[in-house]
């Protein structure tokens, strides 16, 4: 799985995120039906949402004898009726998938029989602000047989796509291997270009495609990319590889998997693997290890290697695979992946009926979880969503007939929900994408062959926390202005409401500013709370910030003392007297500059004419002139 996240602090550690993130639980929503119940839907390919809350869904189904591909998107939480992709012919279509960016933007790649060995990779994309998908182009003229496809794609916010898959082009002599190029394409906003093979070795042959070894992509928000896939090492054992994508241009082959184990060689494959990446390239490849005499590995386990981002000194090489299904793990399933731009992770995967999840927190595993609750027959085949501020959407099947959602910050805490009816039927495996802020799209297929759906359960999580702006000095005029930043959100409209000592000041905003007159608030420093509320009204509250106000001018104190002595003093409850402000005239010919508080003696007794003239720090100024008598 892969996604683009939009929010992201790199450098920050997670720990520290999570204390300012909202605390808010998201809100895991029921299924929706897309398509059916009825004969002839097969499968869902994939599930795609952009930082901006849009995104959809593509699946295949029966139509006029032949399966076809068709595509629902879905906008501020509506979903609309799915369209028919691929060509009005009489050719099959195969191995769907989609990818979305920011403005609704969608692109969708299949592959259409063609002939003997010679199927073609189609693609139809759908703009920004349009509602129809434009007409289906060839991407790829021969990709072989469709049986060895197994497409992965991944797009930005700003809409460049990666494309990967497989393409066989001759059987080997070597059984359960083939010729095969692992191939690249990118998209570019408007057209594919096929990148060609990214395999480390083209006269290497290949493990016989399957879904666990076919290759994974993703994409960064700069429009880079990171591909991974398996390939025989000179010793000819299968390794997990990966590259990093620089616009059209491929980086050299890294080593993921381990070489060694325990300290013997370790003469396993390595399959199952899965990808993620974010950020600035922070990515991460989990997959399932083979175990090998005397490599200290008596069953299959689970590894996550991970990669700091592009600009790190460290991002020419992955950091080192790490374990994370636990002492005396056995029977593990394909993993899953997510990671946060500080490299942050969480992992998913399956053993037996058990559906298990791991944290790695600055690259440390935690213990496993357990994600069901122990009452399945089935395996789950959990996925996973992790998003930038730390909060993560998994998904498992929880029964035959249940698939269950589970919404979660990394740092513990949860809610978990069977998001479908049990009278709906059997339920497939589900496929997980999110904005990056929280949300995510659950997508399956649920029923048996005769009354089938297309389902769809949404996660929206709430806003997440913003910054708020007030003048740092005090201010004296008549209004005060406070700006903040928007909260971040994916699905739907926000609204802010202001407020200070539980004083509600303004509400439904949909600006991001604000004049508070300053006869509401009265001279002081005010808290002021600037609230975000979602179109599901969660709520979440800006950083805090301070007004200080000060419309009154100083005080003026004079006090005549014995020996013909009289002292003078500014005084300013809120923001303090300003002695460079302030002059003092003792009325016998003598001055005071710069000081806020003064003693004078005369030197003969008399009356006198005092004249102040004085300001507070922010500006108020005021004149004293008062007649004393000394002596």
């Amino acid at each position: 799985m892969s996604r683009v996240r939009l929010a992201f602090a790199a450098g920050t550690s997670l720990l520290a995120c999570l204390l300012c993130a909202a605390t808010a639980t998201a809100y895991v929503g029921a299924a929706e039906t897309i398509d059916g119940p009825g004969a002839g839907i097969l499968d869902v390919g994939g599930v795609a949402m952009a930082p901006d809350g849009s995104g959809g869904v593509v699946y295949r189904k029966v139509e006029d004898g032949r399966p076809h591909v068709f595509a629902a998107r879905t906008v501020n939480g509506h979903w609309f009726p799915p369209q028919r992709l691929d060509p009005d012919n009489d050719f099959a279509s195969s191995w769907p998938v989609i990818a979305a960016g920011n403005g609704g933007r969608l692109v969708a790649t299949w592959v259409q029989e063609f002939g003997a060995g010679s199927d073609r990779l189609f693609s139809a994309s759908l703009d920004p602000g349009a509602t129809l998908f434009q007409p289906a182009l060839v991407l790829d003229l021969n990709v072989g047989e469709a049986t060895a496809t197994f497409p992965s794609i991944a797009m930005s916010p700003g809409g460049t796509a990666y494309l990967a898959y497989r393409v066989v082009t001759a059987t080997s002599t070597f059984p359960g291997y083939v010729e095969a190029d692992v191939r690249v394409a990118r998209y570019n906003g408007s057209l594919w270009s096929v990148l060609g093979p990214v395999d480390r070795n083209a006269a290497a042959p290949q493990r016989a495609p399957t879904r666990e070894n076919s290759p994974r992509v993703g994409v960064d928000v700069t429009g880079n990319a990171l591909v991974a896939w398996q390939e025989p090492d000179d010793d000819f054992i299968d390794r997990i590889w990966a590259r990093r994508v620089f616009g059209s241009t491929l980086g050299i082959p890294l080593l993921v998997s381990p070489q060694s184990a325990g300290g013997a060689p370790l003469r396993a494959p390595a399959d199952a693997l899965a990808l993620d990446e974010t950020g600035f390239g922070e990515g991460a490849v989990a997959f399932r290890q083979q175990p090998a005499p005397g490599s200290g590995l008596n069953a299959a386990r689970i590894f996550v290697n991970t990669i700091p981002e592009a600009f790190s000194d460290q991002a020419g090489a992955f950091e080192g695979a790490r374990l994370v299904d636990g002492p005396g793990a056995a029977g593990a399933g394909a993993p899953q992946v997510g990671i946060t731009p500080p490299g942050d992770f969480l992992a998913t995967w399956g053993a037996g009926n058990a559906s298990l999840a791991t944290t790695g927190i600055a690259g440390v595993p935690g213990q496993p979880q357990r994600l069901d609750d122990g009452g399945s027959g089935i395996s789950g085949e959990p996925s996973v969503e992790v998003a930038d501020s730390g909060s993560a959407v998994l998904a498992w099947r929880a029964r035959t007939d249940h698939v269950a959602v589970q919404e979660r910050p990394l740092a513990g805490g949860s809610l978990t929900r069977n998001v479908n009816p049990a009278d709906t039927g059997p339920a497939g495996p589900p496929l997980i994408a999110g904005s990056g802020l929280g949300d995510a799209i659950t997508a399956f297929r649920s029923g048996d062959d005769q009354s089938a759906r297309v389902e769809v359960a949404v996660t929206d999580a709430p806003p997440l926390q913003f910054e708020i702006q007030a003048p740092i000095p005090f201010v004296r005029s008549r209004t005060v202005r406070i700006t903040w930043d928007p909260a971040p959100n994916a699905i739907g409209p926000v609204t802010y409401t202001v407020a200070s000592r539980g004083q509600g000041l303004a509400g439904g905003l949909t600006s991001r500013s604000l004049r508070i007159p300053a006869a509401e608030l009265g001279d002081g420093r005010h808290p002021v709370r600037v609230i975000a509320t979602d179109r599901l009204d969660q709520e979440t509250e800006g950083l805090s910030a301070v007004v200080r106000l000060d419309r009154t001018r100083p005080r003026v104190k004079i006090k005549t003392l014995r020996r013909h002595r009289v002292s003078v003093r500014v005084t300013d409850a809120t923001s303090g007297p300003s002695a460079r402000r302030t002059s003092i005239s003792f009325g016998d010919g003598k001055k005071m500059r710069r000081k806020a508080r003064a003693v004078h003696r005369y030197k003969r007794g008399g009356r006198f004419k005092i004249v102040v003239k004085t300001g507070d720090r922010v500006g108020n100024r005021l004149t004293v002139k008062r007649k004393v008598r000394v002596g």
